[in-house]
């Protein structure tokens, strides 16, 4: 979430510009000398390129690149909390589920990717810290406000309709394409957060959840500016607000202007804190409370008197941006 993968095809795909001597296929090499000379500089480059190690698992240094896990899990016991059964699934299987459950199927490519390597990874830390604990009968749910989303082969066909065929095998060569890559730090496998759009910079976790991670630590992401869905708005009656706040503790009187405070905000613009008369609430509360799409959000009082919540992005704005990562990939 917010790394680079370990694969070179992933960057996009683009060459570097041959060099200079490289593109003169018009110079003739007369003199034997020369041709000495030009054999030796090639053998001074590719010499010390032949003695570099392969790059090995060193868990995942701050650079946050992928790294096969020393235990590659390749199926996962999921708990459906629809049906109320267990499953084993493969993990090939499993990722694609989630992949087709959590990002749309006709986002780039390498967005695809990036989304497969975040999903398998996030299942790898839930199995992982099962066995630690020695607790648990499944790894993962199903349920999207636990662990992350998964739709079944059934369900994607029912949601795709008659691009179920072509959607479905380009999610199976993207899951295919980064099969067993995770990303680890210090040899565990990460937390791999990912939202949907951010407000242009995405939010460190401790603002989020209240726990620090070395990886998950704001980013600029301005392709978010950019998407449709980017801002959304939404309007509360000062009544409904008044009861809401009535709830939290805080006693609201006089106009609904005079409710209006500036709020505290982190650096990537979500409010950490709201004050509604002599009550502080969390940019998270208020989201849950007026269904926002994000805790990035201004208040104001329309002309209609109602009360205005403007939103930036989509969802809690840790790690990987699906948005962001889609623009990133059609550079």
């Amino acid at each position: 979430a917010g790394g680079k993968i370990c694969q070179p095809k992933l960057c996009g795909g683009k060459r570097f510009p041959a060099p200079y001597f490289a593109e003169r296929t018009d110079v003739k090499l007369k003199n034997p000398y020369v041709l000495v000379a030009v054999l030796l500089f090639f053998s001074m480059l590719l010499l010390p390129l032949s003695s570099i190690p392969p790059a090995s698992d060193s868990g995942g240094t701050s650079s946050g690149e992928a790294a096969p896990f020393s235990e590659k899990m390749d199926t996962f016991q999921i708990y459906n909390h629809e049906t109320g059964k267990t499953e084993k699934i493969a993990a090939a299987e499993y990722v694609f589920g989630a992949v087709a459950a959590e990002i749309s199927p006709d986002s780039e490519e390498e967005a695809l990717k990036a989304q497969a390597v975040g999903c398998y990874t996030f299942a790898c830390r839930k199995k992982w810290q099962r066995e630690q604990s020695g607790q648990g009968d499944y790894d993962l749910t199903t349920d999207p406000s636990k662990d992350q989303a998964f739709c079944s082969r059934e369900q994607a066909k029912e949601k795709w309709g008659e691009n179920y065929e072509a959607w479905a095998a380009r999610l199976e060569e993207a899951v295919k394409a980064v099969e067993g890559l995770l990303l680890t730090y210090e040899n565990e496998p990460i937390l791999a957060a990912y939202h949907c759009i951010s407000g242009g910079k995405t939010e460190s976790a401790a603002n989020v959840w209240g726990q620090d991670y070395p990886y998950l630590q704001p980013v600029e992401s301005v392709g978010d500016l950019l998407s449709p869905e980017y801002l959304s708005e939404e309007r509360v009656s000062p009544d409904v607000f008044k009861e809401q706040a009535a709830a939290w503790g805080a006693e609201l009187t006089g106009e609904p202007e005079s409710w209006l405070s500036e709020p505290q905000r982190s650096q990537s613009g979500t409010v950490l804190s709201y004050k509604l008369g002599d009550i502080a609430v969390t940019g998270s509360q208020m989201r849950t409370a007026f269904g926002l799409r994000s805790a990035n959000f201004d208040l104001s009082v329309g002309t209609d008197g109602q009360m205005v919540f403007t939103v930036r992005g989509y969802g809690h704005g840790v790690g990987m941006s699906q948005y962001g990562a889609s623009y990133m990939a059609a550079q």
